[in-house]
């Protein structure tokens, strides 16, 4: 990850990859196909689906009991991942070398998605949200949409810490404003 952040996709070669790790190249290429499968694995191993580690921390019964606390805890727990040095120097390459297509990138964002579009399918159906602000994927779109572009735009490798502490600033209060807009009484159960 070091050498493709620093040189970019096209500017890393497989030798520096090979030099970089201890290996000749010929070992390299017995494990991994090309440079692609080597980007996927650092993908695989530091993107979005290493993100849900930061689950764990996460109330889930929340998800039952108050939604909006729910959501609160969990975007907290993503932007605490994603804050990290690594995670942040992903966001950077991908964004920076156009892979933000890339099929593990892409896989991880589709269950991304297909989670929050459950999650907002559940409350409608349960009543917590009105039917007319349905349907659930829609609600799902509109909900990490921002946090999505505030990821790609402040929680990157040059952010500082105040560009990150207002990032997070400002994705939290989306949530905020989001849950007041769409909660029934705020989140308490109809």
């Amino acid at each position: 990850m070091r050498l493709f952040s620093r040189h970019g996709f096209e500017g890393t070669s497989i030798r520096a990859i090979a030099r970089e790790v201890g290996l000749s190249e010929s070992v390299l290429y017995a494990h991994f196909e090309n440079k692609q499968a080597i980007f996927d694995a650092v993908i695989a191993r530091y993107g979005p689906q290493d993100s849900a580690r930061a689950l764990d921390g996460v109330d889930h019964e929340l998800a039952n009991t108050d939604p909006p606390q729910f959501l609160t805890q969990l975007v907290g727990a993503f932007l605490d991942d994603w804050d990290r040095e690594e995670a942040r120097t992903l966001i950077s390459l991908v964004s920076r070398d156009g892979l933000l297509q890339s099929e593990p990138l892409r896989a991880a964002l589709s269950g991304t998605t297909d989670y929050a579009t459950r999650l907002f399918s559940d409350w409608l159906a349960e009543g917590w949200i009105p039917e007319h602000l349905g349907p659930g994927d829609r609600l799902a779109y509109s909900f990490t949409g921002p946090i999505g572009l505030a990821r790609v735009l402040h929680l990157h490798a040059d952010a500082g810490p105040a560009e990150r502490s207002q990032a997070r600033a400002d994705v939290l209060r989306h949530v905020d404003l989001f849950a007041a807009a769409v909660f029934r009484d705020h989140g308490k159960r109809p």
